[in-house]
């Protein structure tokens, strides 16, 4: 039986062994200029070699576990083992990507007129991945709906073109007015982890073993694995001993590989993240007395080519049921009826799906001498399949937040997006004392809404084993079951409140689309500056007080961010299953015993306090 007591440990720590990323690029780059009349032409190349590994060996120095204390003093067989290495006598494997990436480049600026200068030109790249895998027959031989894996092979090696051109026309020939923009397609990079996770999850890199025993609720053994008595006696502390005792593998072949729990693939034919991008822009000096002019420009990007995770596994949704009633999402059946081997596979693919949109407007003026004023508005929107929230495929496709799940995943809006965000600046400098003083000050300020939410439900709805489900928003009472009359309460008294949800009455939430409270933030900066006279030179000592989030030292609750802890972090409604006519029922969520009442309240975190620093400079002409 198991004895239920506190435990204790000692040995190396079982997740840091061997656990570590490394990177090593080497670049060649070559341009050529040369001007012909009114064209200055550039042609280039660049050759770029990278390496990326990533190493992860839990428990790789062997981990026991006994059952009680006397059975590790006796030598008994521990409850449970295991040891993570590496084949073939490899003491620090790692999951290997290499690449070579052959860039070419040919552009022309063209001064076409006085006023008209166009860029325009093209940069074609192949990337090259090195033969460095070892494949899987065991994974290759699986049928994933007439697909399948090859954890031996990169993506096919294939040529991306970005062309592009660009403009400047000053309107008026006297820089008054300018039109300026552009349109071409940008090839860009992903984090190389996403590759990595491939060969990690092959089974071909690092053996394992995982021996353990069971028990039922009482703490009786109903089970263990048999390989557990070869390690009774002393606690062995070579990890090549462990492997010979165990009769574990020592080396690998594709043949003699064996299912992982789960699979990561890349698509044969995946490229790396490509947009079309185009923008539009007018700077204007507006005539008035002082220098005043105003910047508005706005950007759009179209997803060519961008990433996400697709679970090979799944099939559907055709034929799957849905729910009744205005939320009416899919349901997923049972996982024998959903997959076709019963394994996770996350293969590394492309889409076209997905758009951004920047807009921005920019003022500057100088009213009097040695005043500089800026104020600017800019407005920001863009919509993705997934930002990929996790840095293995698991986790990356997992924590994706949607309606029907990773599997059926729709454009939202991205995490890292801010709508609306404004700044300004203002900075004076007043001479005096025969220009031997000057006093500086500045002042910067930014307001925007920190961080975007999402409204989910605190479990899984649908059923795909991921509780990251966002939640219908009712039209109003009886709009959705509730499975009492004082949760019905609740909800629609939190929803008063709560701006979001207000405004998405009938609608499916929407990804970080619910913003946090907007925060106004002034940085100040005050400056004494002083001329010294040293022989023939004129040297200056300057003193500067900087205060940062100065009003948050006027008030506490100023310049300082709100956060959904109040809200269960936007989990407010869990699923308590369907009534009898196939239509969902929630509960609405409690904090300590109490319904939910607040979306927000502020962060009190000691680096959203105000700080002050103080500076002394002494500069020689």
């Amino acid at each position: 039986s198991q004895i239920l007591e506190p435990y204790m440990s000692f040995g190396y720590e079982l997740f840091t062994w061997n656990n570590g990323v490394h990177n090593n690029i080497f670049t060649l780059t070559d341009n050529l200029t040369w001007s012909v009349n009114s064209h200055r032409i550039m042609a280039g190349f660049r050759v770029e070699h990278q390496m990326a590994d990533n190493a992860y060996m839990r428990s790789g120095t062997g981990f026991y576990r006994y059952a009680s204390l006397d059975d590790f003093l006796n030598q008994a067989a521990p409850e449970a083992f295991a040891l993570t290495y590496g084949y073939g006598g490899e003491k620090n494997p790692a999951s290997e990507v290499k690449f070579n990436q052959y860039g070419i480049y040919l552009q022309d600026e063209w001064n076409v007129t006085d006023n008209l200068k166009l860029t325009y030109g093209t940069r074609a790249d192949l990337i090259h991945y090195a033969d460095n895998l070892m494949g899987n027959n065991a994974i290759a031989a699986l049928d994933f709906g007439g697909k399948s894996i090859d954890v031996g092979s990169w993506p096919k090696s294939s040529v991306q073109f970005s062309p592009r051109i660009g403009f400047i026309y000053d309107v008026m020939g006297d820089k008054t007015l300018k039109i300026r923009g552009g349109s071409g397609i940008f090839t860009g990079r992903l984090p190389l982890v996403f590759f990595t996770n491939m060969p990690t999850n092959s089974g071909m890199v690092q053996g394992s073993a995982a021996l353990s025993t069971s028990y039922d609720s009482q703490g009786n053994v109903t089970g263990a694995d048999p390989r557990l008595g070869l390690l009774a006696g002393k606690m062995i502390t070579d990890v090549d001993e462990m492997i010979s005792t165990l009769g574990l593998p020592e080396n690998i072949s594709p043949d003699q590989g064996e299912l992982p729990r789960e699979i990561a693939g890349v698509d044969p034919n995946f490229k790396m993240p490509q947009i079309w991008k185009s923008s539009l822009a007018v700077d204007y000096s507006i005539p008035a007395d002082f220098p005043l002019s105003v910047t508005v420009e706005g950007t759009y990007t179209k997803s060519i080519h961008d990433v996400m995770l697709k679970n090979y596994d799944l099939n559907g949704p055709e034929g799957w049921d849905r729910f009744s009633g205005p939320d009416d999402r899919y349901i997923y059946p049972e996982a024998n009826d959903r997959t076709y081997n019963g394994i996770n596979a996350y293969v590394l693919s492309n889409t076209s799906k997905g758009w951004g949109a920047t807009g921005n407007i920019t003022v500057h003026a100088s009213p009097l001498d040695n005043l500089n004023l800026m104020m600017a508005y800019t407005y920001t929107q863009h919509k993705e399949i997934t930002g990929m929230p996790g840095s293995n495929a698991a986790s990356a496709y997992g924590n994706l937040i949607s309606v029907n799940g990773p599997f059926l995943p729709d454009l939202e809006r991205s995490q890292y997006v801010i709508p609306h965000k404004v700044i300004g600046s203002l900075d004076y400098r007043i001479n005096y004392a025969n220009d031997l003083m000057s006093t500086r000050l500045g002042v910067f300020y930014s307001g925007y809404s920190p961080q975007g939410y999402s409204y989910v439900y605190s479990n899984d709805m649908n059923g795909d084993g991921w509780s990251n489900d966002l939640i219908y928003i009712p039209k109003d009472r009886g709009d959705i079951n509730f499975v009492s009359q004082a949760d019905e309460d609740a909800y629609f008294n939190f929803a008063k409140q709560d701006k979001y949800l207000k405004k998405h009455k009938g609608q499916y939430a929407s990804a970080y689309g619910a913003r946090a409270p907007w925060v106004h933030r002034f940085d100040v900066h005050l400056e004494q500056e002083f001329k010294l006279e040293a022989g023939n030179t004129s040297n200056r000592l300057q003193l500067s007080l900087d205060i940062l989030n100065f009003g948050n030292m006027l008030n506490s609750s100023w310049g300082v961010t709100k956060n959904n802890f109040p809200s269960n972090n936007s989990r407010i409604l869990t699923y308590e299953g369907v009534n009898g006519n196939n239509e969902p029922t929630y509960s609405f969520n409690q904090v300590n015993g109490e319904y939910i009442s607040r979306s927000f309240d502020y962060n009190y975190y000691y680096r959203e306090a105000w700080q002050m620093q103080i500076g002394i400079k002494y500069l020689f002409n």
